[in-house]
């Protein structure tokens, strides 16, 4: 018997639910994609797919975005908008995966970095990296990466030193079967479960126990590193001549006082540590949200249900409740008395804190922050790429900071971390807060309580597209 809300018999139901079941069972790495690529003629059906979403409108994509949260396999169990989904949870696959992740963070060539600062003679060195990706950075530090976890497990993805790819628009998007892999490269597989914590407070917000992280959906989690953009930001203020005062002490923020004898600062010019690193909190927060938002773009050429929030605990989903049961990420965090919340410190060796316990001091770890920029293999190395015509000659006048700086710096750094514990000293240290989910949207909730166009057709496409799947299996079967 056919439902006539979903065009779905019983038969094509229980085939897609096997479909499912396989898919929950598989233990494989987010890249190994070429048995998914070789059946039902998906190499081609991507393929295809592609070519939909490169003639995609961008202003069709920002006028028609909607936070659309009814996936298959979700209820609302009371209400005027009450529904019960007949369908299935159903992943989304290795292309449509891919596609987001290739809009919230894919590589996009070079950025130009900052041309010129009053302060520095030379080649300005603020910037962290040259890669240039799809989502803004402040000052060109450009440390945001992502996690990502759905039923058949838990993933890291890293594009933030993806620094000879090129444009993923010239080198990518004109092979399904090549974006697949080069996002597939630059992911690491963590767990080979789904962060599910228990749908209750504090772990949800109530309105989202529902649809939130379900079966069968995709939850990206975008994270940035507010310590590595506080050392950023530190360099550019210390060059720039300011004290970093705290003001919740009254008093400099470190014995300052032979860099204001010396002339690199000036005592008069004070600069709020308190302002400093919401300003580094905020502009972190901006790169996460601009990824969100991109990867929700990226939602309506592929006619994906889904929606950007913030409504599950991010130290659920760091993994602060880890020793009550319910894993998350895998962070380490620090806790110390008079804290109203743990501090997240990232996973060593993968996503870290530029602080201790990764770094024996705070010397150590602002050593790290200028290898990375000057090191072997830093952006401001001659012998590196970068978006320069001549990069060694352009290169090789960067200004080189000072001992004098870096010590001033290492002095503000040390002072933030013995006064309050952690560095920065009154936000944390990584930062998670948004998340984009991804699922495959239930069209007949919306036929049933929504005027018409609540949804695209591509949102259309994508759910024949599935139904064909099983249609075509029912016929050999």
């Amino acid at each position: 018997m056919k439902n006539k809300k979903t065009g779905v018999t019983r038969r094509a139901f229980m085939y897609l639910s096997g479909l499912t079941a396989l898919a929950l069972g598989k233990n494989v790495a987010a890249h190994e994609s070429t048995d998914q690529l070789r059946t039902n003629s998906a190499a081609s059906e991507w393929s295809e797919m592609l070519k939909e979403i490169n003639d995609f409108p961008l202003f069709k994509a920002l006028f028609n975005r909607r936070s659309r949260r009814f996936g298959w396999g979700m209820e609302i169990p009371h209400g005027p908008l009450q529904y019960k989904s007949t369908l299935p949870p159903s992943p989304i696959d290795d292309f449509e995966r891919s596609v987001i992740l290739a809009a919230g963070l894919g590589a996009s060539g070079w950025h130009h970095g900052i041309p010129h600062t009053t302060p520095q003679e030379g080649l300005c060195n603020y910037s962290a990296r040259y890669t240039g990706r799809t989502t803004p950075s402040a000052a060109g530090i450009g440390n945001s990466d992502l996690f990502f976890t759905q039923d058949d497990g838990t993933y890291y993805v890293s594009t933030r030193d993806a620094i000879n790819e090129g444009n993923w628009s010239d080198t990518k998007l004109n092979s399904a079967e090549t974006l697949v892999h080069v996002v597939g490269n630059h992911t690491r597989k963590l767990s080979d479960q789904r962060i599910n914590p228990p749908r209750v407070a504090p772990h949800y917000s109530a309105h989202n126990f529902w649809n939130g992280n379900t079966e069968g959906s995709t939850l990206f989690i975008p994270v940035g590193n507010v310590s590595e953009q506080l050392l950023g930001l530190l360099f550019i203020a210390v060059g720039s001549g300011y004290t970093i005062f705290d003001d919740a002490n009254g008093r400099p923020a470190g014995a300052l006082q032979k860099f204001a004898q010396s002339g690199l600062i000036d005592l008069k010019k004070k600069y709020p540590l308190s302002y400093l690193e919401q300003y580094v909190l905020t502009t972190s927060a901006v790169e996460m949200g601009v990824m969100g938002h991109n990867m929700s773009l990226a939602l309506q050429p592929l006619g994906l249900g889904g929606w950007f929030y913030s409504g599950i605990n991010p130290f659920t989903m760091m993994g602060a409740y880890a020793a009550k049961g319910i894993p998350g990420l895998g962070f380490s965090f620090e806790k110390k008395d008079g804290w109203g919340v743990p501090n997240p410190l990232g996973i060593e060796g993968l996503y870290q804190a530029y602080s201790p316990p990764f770094y024996k001091n705070m010397r150590a770890a602002v050593e790290s922050f200028l290898d990375l920029k000057f090191g072997a293999n830093g952006g401001y190395n001659p012998n590196t790429s970068g978006p320069f015509k001549d990069n060694q000659e352009i290169k090789q006048q960067v200004t080189m900071p000072s001992e004098e700086l870096i010590d001033a710096v290492v002095e503000t750094a040390e002072y933030i971390y013995d006064t309050y514990g952690k560095f920065p000293g009154t936000v944390p240290s990584i930062f998670i807060r948004y998340y984009t989910q991804a699922h495959r949207l239930e069209t007949g909730f919306y036929d049933k309580f929504f005027r018409e166009n609540s949804y695209l057709g591509t949102h259309t496409r994508n759910v024949k597209r599935w139904l064909s799947k099983i249609r075509r299996k029912e016929s050999v079967g």
